[in-house]
């Protein structure tokens, strides 16, 4: 464990090296320069990865990023001025939320069907092969999901070691790093209500996020985290168009390729990028260079996922999510009129219903809105632009809304599309990203409602009266109790999912084997039990990635025949048995007079 921390702190130690980067050389804000950090190193191991310099470029990597820290700070403590952060309340709040959760994933292990199915196998295969899935590596079951996320989980790996905590710890690395530079919105860091406000709507993440939570690898709640970054740091440097075009490229190229849906976000944040571009047209000097830079911008910021494209289109075989518009046709084709009817009036309803949690948050993001803009217009008397706001965050949930409608019809199964599956997960994105634009929208119109609007007048005495003065501090002592509540709720209900570890599926595989770290093309027959963890795929998945062998099948039932039985046997080069099954013995000690306790057996002197 204590080698474990060093590393990781080493892997920090290298990113903060970057982020020094971004912040002294380039200019970015501080609290910007990590998430920066973090798209850059991500952006350079995905090239890299096509040309199967992974694992060099990633030691290479954390070189440099220790040597830019080390050279900061030498220079720092030479002349006498250092200071590795600013030191305030969002700075404090933060490391307690940065410590607290990454204790808790130290110990935690991963559990969530689609770690197994997708998130964890694909990082286990960049740490063990060093290179991107070829279309003859078939235990990558979901070929054509970008790398992404999983490539600085790698980077993590690689520097911290393998592990599912270590994992889960450089995912969690890339969620605060999005955290931090949202906080990059605030006008004025010494006003603590604001940052006690935007820490509870960090808290109410969480909330929204309990389909998935964040002891996983899935990128659903990474998605609109990162998208809240990009609209936080362009919000900063738009009067900088070289800076904000910059950091475009590194955000945006890094979001394109964690997810075929995050085009979606990807979009937002080029939308917003020309929008600022076209408002400070002028203020920019050369319209000339301001229309080159910014067609170079996207671009750059667009070539990514187009390279994942062609990569896929010409390297590999059909995966399900493809991006392919004769997978499309077939997809819906399968649906017959009454099922479209079916799974459109399943979709109305769920959406409607206000016992759905996405539901909630839309109406919560409307509601916080609605009320925010009632106060400042009628009883502050000023005017505000909350409500157009509100429109543009509406405009988007119809949009992502009617983007998730469709991908039930034209990209999922039938029998998944009927029940909406992962709904809630899917939707859960943009709930987040709707709750953090109105976060933004309040952090900003709650500091232009401030009596003192001369930042650096301001001070403890900057208050209309006494009575708003102990409001303030009423609201600011509420927000904190509040945030802090839900942040605990939040690492309390992991550690109870962990404590129930033990009954998982990964959990009865760590008993029986050891984590294979090796590729091979063994036969692997799973016993188990469990009829529903077999027919869902669960028990399969999760022995491909331990066993790490694309051939593993789990079987539940053996009521069979000897002969058939023993030619199912003949099947496989070994057996792994997850727990005591009765009609799996009684066919053994018909067979073979013997019965076996659960662990890896080779079929050849079963059979013997």
């Amino acid at each position: 464990m204590v080698i474990t921390i060093l590393r990781i702190s080493a892997m920090i130690f290298s990113l903060y090296g970057y982020a020094l980067f971004f912040r002294e050389k380039i200019g970015f804000r501080e609290k910007v320069s990590w998430v920066a950090g973090v798209s850059f190193i991500t952006l350079v191991l995905y090239f890299a990865a096509y040309l199967n310099w992974l694992k060099g470029t990633g030691i290479g990597l954390f070189i440099v990023g220790c040597f830019l820290a080390l050279m900061f700070i030498y220079r720092k403590v030479k002349e006498q001025r250092l200071q590795l952060a600013s030191v305030n309340a969002i700075t404090i709040c933060l490391i307690f939320y940065f410590l607290l959760f990454a204790a808790t994933f130290s110990t935690s292990h991963l559990e969530h069907y689609d770690n197994y199915s997708h998130w964890a196998i694909i990082v286990k295969f960049l740490y063990t092969q060093g290179r991107l899935p070829a279309a003859g590596d078939t235990i990558i079951s979901f070929s054509s999901y970008p790398m992404g996320s999983s490539l600085f989980v790698y980077y993590t790996t690689l520097i911290g070691g393998f592990s599912d905590s270590v994992m889960l710890i450089g995912q969690f690395i890339s969620i605060f790093s999005c955290l931090y530079a949202l906080f990059a919105i605030v006008r004025d860091e010494s006003r603590t209500l604001i940052s006690a406000m935007m820490f509870s709507f960090i808290a109410i993440f969480n909330h929204f996020n309990i389909a998935i939570r964040m002891n996983n690898l899935l990128v659903d709640f990474l998605l609109p985290l990162i998208t809240l970054a990009g609209i936080a740091g362009i919000y900063r440097m738009r009067s900088d168009l070289k800076q904000m075009s910059l950091f475009l490229v590194l955000i945006a190229g890094a979001l394109s390729i964690q997810k075929n849906s995050a085009m979606f976000f990807t979009a937002v944040i080029i939308i917003y990028y020309l929008f600022l571009v076209a408002r400070n047209w002028k203020g920019y000097g050369n319209k000339l260079v301001v229309a080159g830079t910014s067609i170079l911008t996207l671009a750059a910021s667009a070539m990514p996922y187009f390279l994942w494209n062609f990569h896929v289109k010409n390297t590999l075989t059909a995966s399900k999510h493809e991006v392919d518009v004769e997978a499309y046709q077939q997809i819906f084709g399968e649906k017959d009129p009454q099922t479209i009817q079916q799974i459109s009036d399943t979709f109305v309803s769920t959406i409607t219903d206000l016992t759905t949690p996405s539901t909630q948050g839309i109406l919560l993001a409307n509601g916080l809105m609605l009320l925010a803009y009632s106060i400042i217009r009628f009883k502050l008397k000023r005017k505000n632009s909350i409500l157009g706001y509100l429109f543009i965050v509406n405009l988007l949930t119809a949009g992502y809304y009617l983007g998730i409608y469709f991908m039930f019809l034209f990209s999922m199964p039938t029998q998944e599309a009927l029940y909406l599956a992962g709904f809630e997960r899917y939707s859960a994105s943009m709930v987040i990203l709707a709750l953090g634009i109105t976060m933004f929208v309040l952090a900003r119109e709650i500091d232009y409602s401030f009596y003192e609007q001369n930042i650096q007048a301001r001070n403890y005495r900057s208050f209309k009266s006494l009575a708003t003065k102990k409001k303030y501090q009423l609201f600011t002592v509420l927000g904190l109790f509040f945030a802090t509540l839900m942040l605990l709720s939040e690492n309390n209900g992991m550690k109870y999912n962990q404590q129930h570890f033990s009954k998982s599926v990964p959990a009865e595989f760590m008993k029986v084997a050891d984590n294979e770290m090796t590729l091979n093309q063994d036969r692997y027959l799973v016993v188990s039990p469990n009829k529903d963890q077999v027919n869902s795929y669960l028990v399969g998945y999760v022995g491909k990635y331990y066993l790490y062998s694309p051939n593993v099948d789990a079987k539940e039932n053996f009521l069979m025949e000897d002969e058939e039985f023993i030619q199912l046997l003949e099947g496989y080069d070994k057996l792994v048995i997850l727990d005591e099954h009765y009609t799996f013995n009684a066919m053994t000690e018909k067979l073979f007079d013997q019965v076996y306790e659960p662990g890896v057996y080779e079929v050849a002197t079963l059979l013997d």
